[in-house]
């Protein structure tokens, strides 16, 4: 029986030994699944935030996108308001009767003035005020209405039509215009 003891306590002590080193490896794999577990939620929190601040950057992108092509497309807008609405001066003043003001006008200036210009449709007006001032009627000049005064070298002109005259107004008025039409302080 003694070899029988011997070949059992090898058998039992290899058995000891086989649990151990499979307690062991048990151990092992257990704490490399924890680790790969662990790294694996770092991973998938890093690439979920990074995604989030991705989203977060495309949408603020393409709101802020969103907001300048409205302020363009108001900003067109108003300017095609204001567009009319200088058309629809002009307009208006080209029905008005003008005839005081050109009488107004001729008298008005300092008198170095030789010849006068006025759109076509003044013509017989102005004419007849230059004939009254021994003004010379130069010609029809192309305008919605008022005069252009010159003296007989060419070097001084003073323009008095209509046209430079709005346009003068509405680059001087047009903020007040805007804050007018558009409600703005």
């Amino acid at each position: 029986m003694g070899l029988e003891n011997v070949v059992s306590d090898i058998l039992k002590s290899a058995q000891d030994e086989v649990s151990a080193i499979t307690a062991e490896r048990d151990s092992e794999v257990s704490k490399i699944i924890e680790e790969a577990k662990r790294r694996g939620e770092r991973i998938t929190g890093e690439m979920v935030a990074s995604a989030e601040a991705e989203a977060g950057r495309i949408s603020k992108q393409e709101l802020s996108g969103a907001n300048l092509e409205v302020r363009r497309m108001i900003l067109n807008m108003r300017k095609e308001i204001l567009d009319e609405t200088y058309r629809q001066a002009l307009k208006r003043i080209r029905e008005l009767d003008s005839a005081s003001l050109l009488r107004s006008l001729i008298n008005a200036q300092s008198g170095d003035a030789t010849r006068v210009y006025s759109s076509q449709q003044d013509r017989p007006t102005v004419e007849q005020l230059c004939t009254d001032r021994s003004i010379n009627y130069a010609g029809d000049i192309d305008c919605i209405g008022g005069i252009l005064l010159e003296t007989d070298d060419g070097t001084v002109r003073l323009d008095y039509t209509f046209d430079t005259i709005m346009d003068e107004v509405s680059e001087r008025s047009m903020k007040r215009v805007s804050q007018i039409l558009f409600e703005q302080t």
